[in-house]
């Protein structure tokens, strides 16, 4: 499986170049949060018990229980939507933004 041959920060890279048009790369650089506001959202959103059987959606992982919950109601665990909105300013499944 791809995933458990690639570091998350790869996966991410990965899924950055092979979504983003070639002319977008400095505007993405400018709406990147710093690594205080990502913090803060990730703190602000809601934990979540996730059931058994849910897996985060970014790692493939299975949840230990709870996991954080984005606006548009998807769960991921607390370390990857963190890793992701430091990268991104969606949610890594629908890509609705993410508004602090």
């Amino acid at each position: 499986m791809l995933s458990s041959q690639m570091a998350m920060h790869e996966l991410f890279d990965l899924d950055l170049a092979l979504t983003m048009p070639e002319d977008s790369t400095a505007e993405v650089s400018k709406q990147q949060p710093d690594a205080e506001s990502t913090r803060h959202l990730v703190d602000e959103m809601p934990t979540v018990v996730v059931g058994c059987g849910g897996q985060c959606s970014v790692c493939m992982e299975g949840f230990g229980g709870a996991g954080k919950q984005v606006q548009c109601g998807h769960v991921f665990h607390e370390n990857c939507i963190s890793h992701w909105l430091s990268l991104h300013n969606s949610c890594p499944l629908c890509r609705r933004k993410v508004v602090s």
